[in-house]
């Protein structure tokens, strides 16, 4: 019993003086602000403006090389759509942005560097969920490219901020946001909106 109890002991204290290299996976929660957006614009049809507002998620990385990382990306954003103009800008309804992606990660420096700047590019959907039950929620592609550095504190511990645009395409002469009735909100002739998000990280690292 006191053999397995070493053991096991052993294992834990070479986990915690295990040097950052050693850590492959990495779990990031995070809370940001979002800004931008907007969408259906199409003809004469003056396009409706997704609000800036806060941003949380959350992002499972793994380690793959040196210099590089795979990840999987959830944000999400609670704002609200609204007529777009300067200083007439009307609240429409409530709307969640939720955007789930994968994405490569580029790091710079040595892998047991503390400081470790970083590009990374994803792709994936994003997701329009309206507050009003009677319109459906829209998903469509999305593609995002970002910038930032992490900052190891420890094995198993650190800190990320980073800048990330996120761009979510429209199809040509679509409709989003629309009820069982056939009405909709937004038409669109071929768009994309885009939004920048700048973040900030808890780095759990194991």
């Amino acid at each position: 019993m006191r053999t397995w109890r070493a053991a096991v002991l052993t294992c834990i204290a070479a986990g915690i003086a295990a040097p950052a290299a050693a850590q492959r996976v990495e779990l990031t929660p995070f809370v940001g602000y979002r800004v931008g957006g907007e969408i259906g614009k199409s003809g004469e049809q003056a396009a409706l403006e997704v609000k800036e507002s806060g941003a949380w998620g959350v992002s499972l990385g793994v380690k793959v090389s040196e210099e590089g990382e795979l990840e999987a990306l959830f944000a999400r954003q609670d704002t609200r759509l609204a007529s777009a103009g300067f200083f007439t800008s009307q609240p429409r309804f409530d709307l969640a942005v939720e955007v789930y992606q994968f994405a490569g990660n580029y790091l710079f420096g040595e892998e047991k560097a503390r400081f470790r700047p970083y590009i990374s590019a994803g792709f994936g959907a994003t997701r329009l969920v309206p507050e009003p039950p009677q319109l459906e929620s829209e998903t469509r592609f999305s593609a995002s490219f970002g910038a930032g550095v992490k900052a190891y504190l420890g094995a198993h511990f650190g800190l990320r901020a980073e800048v990330r645009g996120f761009f979510t395409v429209f199809d040509s002469d679509s409709a989003a946001l629309c009820d069982s009735f056939g009405g909709c909100v937004v038409r669109t002739s071929g768009s994309e909106m885009t939004q920048v998000e700048a973040r900030v990280g808890v780095i759990l690292r194991f």
